[in-house]
Parts: C-alpha cells; sequence; structure tokens
C-alpha cells in the first residue's frame, strides 16, 4: 500500500474529500493544458470533416508513427530489419498488414524494447490494463496520448449533450476506485471531487440497506450526469425501479463492461434519458463512443487506426464480426502497432444518421462476466474487482468463480516468476473489497475452463443476484 493511500484510508471524511480534490487537480496537469486545447478543438472540426479529408489526417499521423517507432524503439527497428522494411513501406492503413499483429505477450516479453529509447521506465507515465481478460498489461505513455484521450472523452461527453470541464455538469460516477473503507457500515458512502463537481460514489457498498442513503444525498446534490461501470448503474437503477421511483438526468455515460440491452433499457427509463456508451483500452489505440443518433459507436480516426480481421488473421467484410485489431496513433513513447484486443466487434456496413463520416462499429463484446452477491447484500461489479490483478505481470489468465455468499475461488495461471507474496497479495486485496468474512482461495491452474462456444468467462457467480 502506498503512503497516500495510506493516509488517506486514515483521514477523516472532510479530509478525504479535500485530498481527493487535490489528487484531481494534480492528475489535471498531465490531462489538460495546451495539447488539451488544441486536440479539442481538432475533434471539434474533424467529426465533420469528409473521408478523403480524415484518411489524409490518419496516413500524416501514421507516417510519423512509423517513423519514430523505426528511429527511437528497439522492437520495431527489429521488426522492421527482419522483414526487410523501411518506413517508406508503411504510408496507409493498407499497408499494416506488412507489420505482424501485437499481442499481450508480445508486450509483456518485450516491454523495455517497445519504449522510445531516451526515456526512463521508471518515470515515464504508466497505465494498467484492467485485467479483465485475466492477464493485466503496463503501458508507457507519453503526454500527448494522455492529453489526446481527454479530449477524447470531452467530444463524447459534448455528443451527450453534457460539459465535463471544472464549471460543467454536476456528474455522479460510480466506478472502481475505494475511495470509502470496506468495513463502514454507515453513510457517507461517497465522496466529492470539487474540481470536476463529482459526487463519487462507493461502487463497494451497494445493498438494499444502504442503497436509500445513496439516493438521499443524490437528490440532495442533484447531479446532471452518471457516469460508470454499466452493472453499477443498472444496480441503481433498478433499485429506482423497485421503488417506483425515477430520477431524471441530461445524460448516463457508460463504459468499461459490455453493456447488455436490458440495463440499457432499465437504466434509460429510471433515469429518463439516453445511455451513452463509450468504449477505449488503457493500451490508447482506439476510442469509440455512441452520438445522439445511437447507431452504434463511432470510431475516432483522429485516435487510432481499427483492423477487424478473421480468424485467419485476414480483413473482415463490412458488417462480418472479427477480432478488433488497433493502432494509437498518438503514444510515441510506447507505440503500439497492430495490437490485438481480446473484443469483438463489426465494422457497420451503413453509416449514421447524424451525417457524421467517422466510421461506425457494432457494439462491442467481450467476455461475459457476472454481479457477484455477498452475505450482507452488497452486489459487486465484476470491473472492481480487476484492480488486485492490475499490477501483477506474472499471472498468464485467471477466473474468479463465486461458489457460495461467502466464497470466491480465484483460478490462476501463473508464470515462473509467480510467488507466495502475490498470492497473499490478491487475497488480501480481493478481501479489502470483498469483506473479511469471505474466503478466498487461490488455485493454480494450467489452464482456465472455457464454454462450450470457446467463450472465456472472468468472473462466473453461482449465486442468485441479490437486487
Amino acid at each position: 500500500m502506498s503512503t497516500g493511500k495510506s493516509i488517506y484510508d486514515k483521514a477523516p471524511v472532510f479530509l478525504q474529500n479535500l485530498l481527493l480534490t487535490g489528487y484531481s487537480a494534480l492528475l489535471d496537469r498531465k490531462r489538460y493544458g495546451r495539447q488539451f486545447s488544441e486536440y479539442a478543438a481538432l475533434l471539434e472540426r474533424s467529426q465533420w470533416l469528409s473521408g478523403p479529408e480524415l484518411a489524409s489526417y490518419q496516413e500524416e499521423r501514421l507516417r510519423l508513427l512509423i517513423g519514430r517507432a523505426y528511429d527511437t524503439v528497439p522492437y520495431y527497428r527489429r521488426v522492421f530489419d527482419e522483414r526487410g522494411l523501411k518506413p517508406g513501406d508503411i504510408r496507409t492503413p493498407a499497408d499494416l498488414p506488412k507489420l505482424p499483429v501485437l499481442t499481450r505477450q508480445d508486450i509483456k516479453d518485450n516491454f523495455k524494447d517497445l519504449l522510445s529509447t531516451g526515456l526512463n521506465v521508471k518515470t515515464v507515465p504508466k497505465g494498467h490494463t484492467s485485467g479483465t481478460t485475466g492477464s493485466p498489461l503496463e503501458v508507457c505513455y507519453d503526454r500527448s496520448v494522455i492529453q489526446f484521450t481527454y479530449a477524447a472523452l470531452d467530444r463524447h461527453y459534448r455528443w451527450a449533450g453534457c460539459e465535463l470541464s471544472r464549471a460543467g455538469d454536476r456528474i455522479a460516477v460510480a466506478r472502481g476506485n475505494v475511495i470509502v473503507p470496506l468495513g463502514q457500515e454507515s453513510p457517507p458512502f461517497w465522496r466529492y471531487n470539487r474540481v470536476h463537481n463529482q459526487i463519487l460514489l462507493s461502487s463497494f457498498h451497494l445493498s438494499r440497506k444502504n442503497l436509500g442513503h445513496y439516493f438521499r444525498e443524490l437528490e440532495r446534490y442533484r447531479p446532471a450526469v452518471f457516469d460508470g461501470y454499466p452493472s453499477t448503474l443498472y444496480v441503481l437503477a433498478k433499485y429506482l425501479h423497485d421503488n417506483g421511483r425515477t430520477f431524471p438526468a441530461k445524460a448516463v455515460i457508460t463504459s468499461s463492461e459490455t453493456l447488455y440491452d436490458f440495463q440499457r433499457e432499465l437504466i434509460e427509463k429510471s433515469f429518463g434519458c439516453r445511455v451513452f456508451d463509450y468504449y477505449a483500452l488503457a493500451e490508447r489505440t482506439v476510442f469509440a463512443s455512441e452520438c445522439s443518433a445511437h447507431c452504434g459507436n463511432h470510431l475516432y480516426p483522429e485516435y487510432g487506426i481499427t483492423e477487424v480481421l478473421d480468424r485467419n488473421g485476414e480483413a473482415c467484410a463490412p458488417g462480418e464480426a472479427g477480432l478488433l485489431v488497433t493502432t494509437g496513433l498518438h503514444n510515441l513513447a510506447m507505440p503500439l502497432i497492430r495490437y490485438a484486443t481480446s473484443d469483438m466487434t463489426s465494422i457497420r456496413p451503413a453509416g449514421c444518421a447524424c451525417g457524421r463520416r467517422l466510421p461506425v462499429i457494432e457494439p462491442v463484446t467481450t467476455k461475459a462476466e457476472d454481479m457477484l452477491t455477498l452475505e450482507d447484500g452488497r452486489v459487486i461489479s465484476p470491473s472492481v474487482l480487476t484492480h488486485p490483478f492490475k499490477p501483477l505481470d506474472s499471472v498468464a489468465a485467471s477466473q474468479i468463480v463465486q461458489e457460495g455468499l461467502n466464497d470466491i475461488l480465484v483460478r490462476i495461471v501463473p508464470n515462473s516468476n509467480f510467488t507466495p507474496e502475490e498470492r497473499d497479495h490478491l487475497v488480501k486485496e480481493l478481501k479489502a473489497r470483498l469483506g473479511e468474512r469471505v474466503n478466498v482461495n487461490i488455485e493454480l491452474v494450467n489452464e482456465v475452463p472455457r464454454s462450450r462456444s470457446g467463450k472465456f468467462r472472468w468472473v462466473i457467480s453461482n449465486v442468485k443476484l441479490g437486487i
């Protein structure tokens, strides 16, 4: 546990609110600034460009990326030389298949060689994937991709008719950070980020007996926007529905999980507004989101290049589902070219009714996940359970199985460097989220089982959903 987190955990509520606000202001120095303003202005203009104009921008960024990758990234210099390629051979997206697909394991095996020379691996900004595929991943960033990502998020909010800036709409956020001590049994189950007008809702105290407290505070604060995991927002929506209530809002923003139709329907009914879903990766290679026409998710071609490949590695025809392969155009610190996600989608043959020329993909489908229902009535989103796995590069794959209200089995496919200390870390951090009464058993296995259709479920609950 970091010193800062330890101080936060021991602080009184009013000081925790101040610390969260101060930390947000500190993060803003990386997320916003001159480049952010430039990127936000670009995205405001580019959404209305023609197809050829968008392609021209992509090709310009791709040539810059390829040149920098060849000149400064040892891994790509080696890949190019082994294939007898020069940067001039990769000028358009159509040239990308000359290069191999990059896998998660490739990144882990070549982490330092994928970092641009001249950067210090110890000090360069880093991010972690959620690990919902069972194997978390660390990626290095530069300031450009950080700020472009927040400009992309800003455009998504504007498409939803909302304002994300400091002077913008009040937002209720329901995600995976542990902001309230797990053992706390009485409100407040929320904290405040005053910089961005946000009430941060704990995703770990969503039980029937507590949800009334949440909504009494929400009625007082009156957020205009709800932003969070679909499964967590569904818990809030179902509570409203079951109690014959609604909570009118301007928009609901969802991401990080598959948004199911039944969730969208109930969330929109309970909050009296439309859901605007977006898809993005911690690897910073792709961004796609819904506009007000809700005809699918617009790809942001200014952000990255997207391929959809079949099982033979060939490009899928429009409308044909395949594996999403992505190339980020703005992370020169650690370029990821033709990065294979674990997600499936297809390119819509028709465009969007909004008139934008941005390509549209069908909703991305990932591995099915279940909610966990605990003995004390709390309902836990699978996404919040990804955090204990994030710092571990010794886990090749994992799976969580809820066998009873207080019994959790974690199957681990370990790498050779998986240690007893890391086992203890997983048990401790999962208990920190689920509660000390929950038994967490770690089982080392050679592989995690898949369904008959070959699909992988990261979380399997054999307990009836308790809401």
